[in-house]
C-alpha cells in the first residue's frame, strides 16, 4: 500500500482496476453466481450498515423523495429505503449480474448497471445518496463525488461507509486484517481525515464523522467451523474477532463514515496523482 504524505489515504498498489470499463467487467465476473439470500420473513428488517449510521445521525432518519443507492448489489438498502418511507429509490452497480437479480426480486424499484457518471439521471434530483463499502472500489473518487454533488438537491446529503484504517481492527491486525483491506478489490482506503477531506475538495460540507462497530461474529458458528473440520477458517475468523474486541476497547470500529451535504457552491477541487500523494487540493 502507499500512503498519502497530504491526506493520510491509502492506495493499494498495483490496483485491480484502472478504470469503469475494467470494473465494471471486474465485479461482473466477481460476482456472478454469488448472491446475498432475501428471505420473505427478513423483507421489513432493517440489515444494511446505513442504518447503524442513521442511529447517529437522526437528519437522516426522515424519508424524503428520492435516494440513490450506488454499489447496491441485489437491491436490499433500496428495498429497506422503500418500506421506510422513500417516495423513489435508484439502485446502481457495475455488476450486470448483481441488477440483473436486482431487478427481479424487487420490480417497482428503478436498477442501472453503468456508473453514477454513465447513468444520465437528472441533475439536482436527489435528496439521499448512499455509497455504502464502494468508495473504497472507485478508480478516480474525486470526479465521481463531484457528479454526485451536481444530481443531488441544495441541501441533499452524501452517506458514505468504509473500512475505517485506524480502527483498533488495523491497529491490531495490521495486513491481516483481510476482510476490509482486501487488496485484490479495494483501490483506496481511508482515514476520517482523508475521507473528509475527499468529501470537502468534491464540493461538500462535512456534517459528521465517525466510526461504527459490526455486530460479533456468533460463538455457535465459530464452533460449527471446528467442528465441521474448517479449523483454519476457524483460527482466521477468530484472529478478526480479537480484532473487534481490540476495537471495543478502545472505541475504534472498523466502519468509517461520513455524512456530508451538497455545497451551495461549485466545487474547486484539484487532483494530484503521483506515487506520494493520491488526492490534494
Amino acid at each position: 500500500m502507499i500512503r498519502c504524505a497530504l491526506c493520510g489515504c491509502y492506495r493499494i498498489s498495483p490496483p485491480a482496476v484502472t478504470n469503469d470499463s475494467e470494473a465494471a467487467e471486474f465485479y461482473t465476473e466477481y460476482y456472478d453466481g454469488t448472491a446475498t439470500p432475501t428471505h420473505a420473513s427478513s423483507r421489513n428488517l432493517r440489515t444494511s450498515r446505513f442504518w447503524k449510521v442513521v442511529a447517529e445521525a437522526p437528519e437522516l432518519s426522515e424519508p424524503g423523495q428520492r435516494a440513490l443507492d450506488i454499489g447496491c448489489g441485489e437491491g436490499a438498502l433500496c428495498r429497506e429505503l422503500k418500506s421506510a418511507g422513500w417516495a423513489s429509490v435508484v439502485g446502481m452497480d457495475l455488476a450486470r449480474t448483481r441488477i440483473a437479480r436486482a431487478r427481479r426480486s424487487h420490480p417497482d424499484i428503478e436498477f442501472h448497471d453503468v456508473g453514477v457518471q454513465q447513468a444520465e439521471l437528472e441533475p439536482e434530483t436527489i435528496d439521499l445518496a448512499v455509497m455504502d463499502n464502494v468508495i473504497e472500489h472507485v478508480t478516480d473518487p474525486v470526479p465521481h463525488l463531484q457528479t454526485l454533488h451536481n444530481l443531488l438537491r441544495p441541501g441533499g446529503r452524501l452517506v458514505l461507509i468504509t473500512p475505517n484504517m485506524e480502527s483498533g481492527h488495523f491497529r491490531l491486525l495490521g495486513s491481516r486484517w483481510t476482510p476490509e483491506l482486501a487488496p485484490h478489490v479495494h483501490l483506496f482506503l481511508f482515514t476520517a481525515a482523508s475521507l473528509s477531506q475527499l468529501a470537502r475538495v468534491s464540493g461538500f460540507e462535512v456534517e459528521r464523522v465517525g466510526a461504527f462497530h459490526l455486530d460479533p461474529y456468533p460463538l455457535r458458528e465459530l464452533v460449527g467451523r471446528f467442528g465441521s473440520g474448517d479449523v483454519k477458517g476457524a483460527i482466521w475468523k477468530a484472529v478478526q474477532e480479537c480484532g473487534s474486541v481490540y476495537a471495543r476497547m478502545i472505541g475504534a470500529g472498523p466502519m468509517l463514515y461520513v455524512v456530508a451535504k451538497r455545497h451551495g457552491g461549485q466545487s474547486r477541487a484539484r487532483c494530484a496523482r503521483s506515487s506520494g500523494s493520491v488526492y490534494a487540493v
